[in-house]
């Protein structure tokens, strides 16, 4: 029983051991993330702008989250060495697309009133 417990106390950091990458968020996340805010916002924007005051922060807040430690100087350069640079490129695309994607729902918006007026 002695030895069985001196085992387990020895391989107890191993057991904790985990990367950086394996507490943040995963690269199909984040897409899904970019791709379905960015069809949500730009429908809202396009049909009901007050839902913009729902999505925008849900959204916002996520990506705000991830890119905060994205920009960590201890945790980003970890980040970025573990996972590659596709994943800090489109940790920072995907949010730009979610805020296109709502300029072009708000220009279809404003080009389909005034074509119906």
């Amino acid at each position: 029983m002695r030895a069985l417990s001196v085992i387990l106390l020895a391989l107890f950091p191993v057991l904790g051991h985990a990367e950086v990458m394996d507490k943040e968020f995963s690269l199909v996340a984040i897409l899904l993330w970019g791709l379905i805010g960015a069809l949500l916002v730009f429908f809202a924007a396009r049909l009901k702008p007050l839902l913009l005051f729902i999505l925008v922060p849900v959204i916002g807040l996520f990506f705000f989250g991830h890119l905060s430690e994205l920009v960590d100087p201890y945790v980003g350069p970890a980040m970025a060495a573990e996972a590659g640079q596709i994943y800090v490129f489109i940790s920072w695309a995907a949010p730009a697309v979610v805020l296109v994607s709502g300029v072009i729902g708000f220009a279809f918006r404003c080009r389909h009133v005034k074509a119906n007026t």
